[in-house]
């Protein structure tokens, strides 16, 4: 089994009221939405490579968007 280890966050209330609105929004506490977020964001890394683009279409419009991960 894998050892779990705790830390502490310090977000500002902006941040707080998303990650709460994030929580009550997918049906998870607060813990499953940032372990939800290392795990799209681990994805997303992997998938990124130097010269590729993420792009987000909204069906309806066709409206494309890229997505820049910093």
């Amino acid at each position: 089994m894998n050892k779990k280890r705790t830390m502490t966050l310090n977000l500002t209330d902006q941040e707080m009221k998303v990650l709460e609105e994030l929580a009550v929004k997918k049906d998870l506490n607060k813990t499953g939405v940032m372990k939800l977020a290392l795990r799209v964001l681990q994805a997303l890394d992997a998938r990124m490579e130097p010269g590729k683009k993420l792009i987000v279409e909204d069906d309806s419009t066709n409206e494309k968007s890229e997505l820049v991960i910093l």
